[in-house]
């Protein structure tokens, strides 16, 4: 039943097109340029381009604090797991 629906729609879609001609397609067009181009559109596009671009500078930003962080924790963790100090040296004494 949803096939027959669909196709029926098709079929209308197709007839209205073809009845409307290439006429109104191009008047749909030019108004979607006029609509597209228009100096509100472009103010808007940029102002999201501008949030885009402080948003993901702002991310970058906190994921390279916390890689930072995370490995901090993870270079102590393993200095404590195999007796070094964070200077480099041995906290073990070496036997001589």
């Amino acid at each position: 039943m949803k096939i027959i629906t669909f196709a029926a729609g098709v079929a209308v879609g197709f007839i209205i097109g073809s009845r409307a001609g290439r006429g109104a397609y191009e008047d749909m067009r030019r108004k979607w340029r006029g609509f597209a181009e228009s100096d509100t559109v472009q103010h808007v596009k940029g102002d999201v381009k501008d949030f885009a671009g402080r948003a993901a500078s702002d991310v970058g930003d906190k994921v390279s604090e916390t890689v930072s962080k995370v490995t901090e924790k993870a270079t102590s963790k393993i200095d404590e797991v195999t007796g070094k100090s964070g200077n480099g040296s041995s906290s073990i004494s070496p036997a001589v």
